[in-house]
């Protein structure tokens, strides 16, 4: 398809273009198709623009590009820190060409409130280094050299434009950023273990996996398996009665479910606790959680509520009446989170009183949280806030604590950050106003998924991000990075444009909306950079090279999966053909684990949960994946790696096992990607994956899966150690010699 001149437009389409609402849209096969006018008047009006009739689709139109002419400076201003010269762009109304009488006076206010100021210009002095006339209304453009040589960070730059008639104002956000995010010079290569923290087993925790059990792991990889990191699923604060980590109420905040009880301090002067939990009652019940082959989030909360608010009271009584050290430890925390985490707990304790419901059934009073009633509920309901102030401070000090158990990994904890947040959660009640309505995020059709995928989250407004100066993005990237030193960044691809697809409607449905991502990434870096956290990118799925190639020019790790590391010929690219500013794996949550992928497992499940449109195109897929795997083996024979007991004639019907396993990670090893990922899943030759989606949870128990063996059990098996002695012998053997061809575009 041709791509439409502008001439060629309605007036609806070059509104939506002038949004950033992409007009065709091209899916993970390689169709593409013209975004129809419905959607396009659903995505206007989620962005809170007037299209109902033609006449206001118009006077929208007008109106915008009145804006765009005449607004004296751009909402946000990005410098890099390595530019020898700073430049910026104003426009200054004027009724005639005499300047003389133009007076421009500019204060800059940095991030602790310090001013910084400029006596008034002249506008016969500007100097503008270019300028140009604009008609209708009648303005100058120029561009000037920036006053002033700035420090790495954010800045609040104000203009006055005075004339004997009129005095026009604005402000802008001056971003100074480091061109590329944080890397690490050593180690080069090295490789680590990802999990989902939920599914862990062991004979310590109380049905899900938890804080401490993250520490075993972690432990466990960095002393006896030498990997350099432990890479951990989204640990977001869930919406209720959601349990998909990538789902978050709140990405500023944790899931307290995951706190380990026992390790909470109140826990040791608690000695009624103590006692109940040590009763044959108790210890029965923690059994069945244990044992279960689910997690069940229901009943794992319902045993640890009670005992959090049984040692939050102990914490009052012991500590808040007395204001001891820790109280007063707490309270700065408190006070270091600010407004977020208050109106977060506020939130938390809404949600209790209206029992569950969605917050946008709550009594109109209380659905935004600066309103009066908030206010009220919030002085009536201390206590009760407090409370969920404890619990995230809790989970503040177990993740600290964990950060200092893996202070000698190279990386030490991989965060994971969810794409978007869901539309019943805290941060969309706190941050509404920043979110578009109506719409919900997700991906067009791929192979995986021929209907698309919905994923029920809600995007944040690209001009409310530069209005407010990227707060929230400025917030969220700091909450992830503070126990870490290394950030996946989920569907990466939403720094420069996302799939808003309409309420009600399917991924065939949709449409891309771009972002500022200029912006975006110079925040990133910043962040990055202030705490030294090195970040992956993942780009798989409808990524265009021109994003590929800005996500690596901006320092990220690109996130490679050998399932889709293919030539032309659907040949799997050799070793050295790899991106060196990677991180690599087999699979992922949302793929087929290795043993699913080889036995078809996913196909398989699938088909029986209804995810195929016809029995024919399951079958097509069946002929798709004995070809992988034939493709597969070739690749191993060609590097020497393939197990002796796989024979060349039978190739296609050879058994799983983990030497197999084995191979194909030794494959992965001789890359020169910066990092190898090997999910725990792989490791202990796991059938099912993660999450299937699209899939009905009474077809799939998507997220609540947990691994067939206990921690205890797995990490005495030495031959996981042979496995990590064979990973780091092929990591260390192969240098960087094929780094030139590596970092050719892929």
């Amino acid at each position: 398809m041709s791509p439409q001149r502008p001439s060629q437009r309605t007036p609806l389409q070059t509104l939506a273009a002038l949004c950033g609402i992409e007009l065709t849209c091209r899916d993970g096969m390689g169709q593409q198709w013209q975004v129809s006018p419905e959607t396009l008047r659903a995505l206007l009006e989620s962005m809170r623009i007037s299209v109902e009739t033609d006449k206001e689709i118009r006077h929208s139109l007008t109106m915008l590009r009145h804006h765009h002419r005449t607004k004296l400076v751009k909402e946000a201003i990005v410098f890099w820190d390595d530019e020898p010269r700073w430049t910026w762009e104003l426009t200054i109304p004027s009724p005639s060409e005499d300047l003389d009488r133009v007076q421009i006076s500019l204060r800059l206010i940095n991030e602790q409130g310090e001013t910084l100021s400029l006596p008034p210009l002249s506008g016969k002095n500007l100097s503008p280094l270019h300028e140009r006339w604009i008609a209708k209304p009648r303005c100058m453009r120029v561009i000037l050299p920036f006053p002033w040589r700035l420090s790495i960070g954010y800045y609040r730059l104000q203009v006055a434009v005075e004339q004997p008639r009129c005095t026009t104002t604005a402000h802008a956000w001056v971003l100074v950023a480091p061109r590329r995010c944080f890397q690490m010079a050593e180690p080069v290569r090295s490789w680590g273990i990802t999990l989902q923290l939920y599914s862990l087993r062991s004979t310590q925790n109380w049905g899900i996996g938890d804080f401490r059990d993250l520490q075993a792991v972690a432990a466990w990889a960095d002393r006896k398996m030498g990997a350099a990191m432990v890479g951990v699923n989204p640990l977001h604060a869930l919406a209720p009665g959601i349990i998909s980590p990538y789902s978050p109420s709140s990405r500023l905040f944790y899931n307290p479910l995951y706190l380990h009880v026992e390790d909470i301090e109140e826990f040791a002067s608690s000695p009624s606790l103590a006692r109940k939990i040590r009763s044959a009652q108790f210890r029965r019940h923690l059994a069945a959680l244990r044992d279960s082959e689910l997690v069940s989030y229901e009943a794992v909360s319902a045993v640890k509520w009670p005992l959090f608010e049984s040692l939050y009271k102990t914490f009052r009584r012991r500590h808040l009446a007395r204001q001891t050290a820790r109280a007063k430890r707490f309270q700065r925390f408190v006070k270091q989170q600010g407004i977020p985490l208050q109106q977060f707990a506020v939130f938390e304790a809404l949600r209790e009183h209206f029992k569950g419901i969605p917050w946008m059934e709550w009594p109109s009073e209380y659905r935004t949280p600066t309103a009066p009633a908030v206010a009220q509920f919030f002085s009536s309901h201390q206590d009760r806030v407090q409370f969920h102030e404890y619990l995230q401070w809790q989970c503040s000090l177990q993740l600290s604590k964990l950060g200092r158990r893996v202070a000698n990994m190279p990386y030490g904890i991989y965060q994971d950050l969810a794409v978007a947040i869901h539309p019943q959660g805290a941060d969309a009640w706190m941050f509404q106003h920043q979110l578009a309505t109506g719409v919900t995020v997700g991906a067009p059709p791929d192979f995986f998924n021929r209907g698309g995928q919905n994923w029920g989250l809600q995007p944040l407004l690209p001009h409310q991000l530069r209005a407010t100066g990227y707060e929230l993005l400025r917030e969220t990237f700091r909450h992830v990075m503070q126990h870490g030193r290394l950030l996946r960044i989920d569907h990466a691809m939403g720094l420069f444009r996302l799939f808003w697809i309409p309420q009600g409607a399917t991924g065939l449905d949709g449409a891309y909306v771009r972002y500022p991502a200029r912006e975006l990434l110079a925040v990133l870096a910043i962040e990055s950079v202030r705490h030294q956290v090195t970040v992956i990118g993942e780009d798989l799925g409808t990524v265009t090279p021109v994003i590929r190639r800005r996500l690596r020019d901006a320092g990220l790790l690109s996130y490679r999966l050998l399932m889709f590391e293919k030539t032309a010929r659907h040949r799997f690219k050799r070793p050295r053909a790899f991106p060196v500013q990677a991180l690599v794996s087999v699979t992922t949550h949302d793929l087929p684990t290795l043993r699913g992928f080889w036995v078809g497992r996913d196909i398989e499940v699938k088909e029986r949960a209804g995810l195929y449109p016809s029995r024919e195109q399951a079958e097509q897929d069946r002929g798709y994946r004995q070809h992988d795997r034939q493709a597969l083996l070739a690749a191993l024979r060609r590097e020497g790696l393939l197990p002796p007991q796989v024979s060349h004639h039978d190739e296609i019907f050879a058994n799983w096992s983990l030497a197999l396993c084995l191979a194909i990670y030794r494959y992965l090893a001789r890359t020169p990607c910066r990092i190898v990922a090997i999910p725990l899943e792989d490791l202990l030759g796991e059938l099912d994956t993660p999450n299937l989606p699209g899939a009905h949870p009474t077809h799939y128990p998507v997220w609540r899966r947990k691994l067939s063996r206990t921690l205890e059990d797995w990490q005495a098996d030495p031959m996981l150690r042979k496995f990590a002695a064979a990973i780091h012998e092929e990591r260390t053997r192969y240098a960087l010699w094929s780094a030139p061809m590596a970092e050719r575009p892929a």
